[in-house]
Order: structure tokens, then sequence, then C-alpha cells
């Protein structure tokens, strides 16, 4: 093989897999501080793929209530985190730590949900390191 051909399939190879790792999004639509959504009530829970989609309603200190989504990592990144499907399902009573999104939408990734037992399902970005234990 000649040197011209190498690097061709060396720059070929290069921009395949720059794109691939552009397929994937990253988190900078969320915010680098998390706060805390006590008395919310989860609604909805969908277990998928890419990501783990928790919809929950957050009454407020005026009785108002707000409907919150967040996003948390895979099925498989959180299973090795102790959760699975029925880790948290509509109608459960939790507390919601999130980082909330920088365009003020009420959506957010997720930190972890606590239960009124004290109990906590972590996401990968509370403790990412957990993952390769």
């Amino acid at each position: 093989m000649n040197y011209r051909v190498l690097v061709l399939v060396v720059i070929a190879l290069a921009v395949m897999h720059a794109s691939l790792l552009s397929a994937h999004h990253s988190a900078v639509a969320y915010g680098q501080k998390s706060i805390v959504l006590k008395n919310a009530t989860m609604t909805k829970v969908i277990w998928a793929h890419p990501h783990i989609i928790l919809s929950f309603a957050v009454k407020e200190a005026n009785g108002a209530v707000t409907d919150w989504s967040a996003e948390s990592g895979s099925p498989g990144s959180v299973a090795r985190l102790g959760w699975n499907r029925n880790s948290v399902k509509a109608g459960d009573a939790v507390t919601i730590e999130l980082f909330p999104a920088k365009n003020g939408a009420h959506v957010g990734r997720l930190k972890k949900v606590i239960f009124p037992d004290g109990r906590q399902l972590l996401d990968t970005q509370s403790n990412p390191e957990s993952l390769y234990k």
C-alpha cells in the first residue's frame, strides 16, 4: 500500500469516528448547579434507550402544580447503580434533585430521586465513577 492511500484511509477513519462521536448530545443545555424539587409526584416513567425519562408534578408553596421532566442515564447505566424498571413509578411521592435547563424550561438532567423513607436512586450524573466498579 502506498503512502497516499494510507493517508487517505487514516483521514477517512478519523472523519467517520468524529461523526459517530458527535451523534450523541452533551449536557450543555443544563446548568451546572442542581436544584431540589420537593413535594413531587411521579406521573410517568419511560424506561427506554437512550435515556430514561421521568415526568413528575411539583406542588409549589402557593398550591400551584408545575409539570417537570428529567432525563437520566440509559437503562443499562442506571441498572448498574441499582435501578430496575419498577424502582420508581407513577404515583410515587418523591423529592427530585436535577440540573435544570438553562433556558428556564421545566426540564433537567436528573441527579437523584429521594423517597420519603430516605432511600435514594442516584443517576449517572451523581456518581459517574460508580459505573465502572
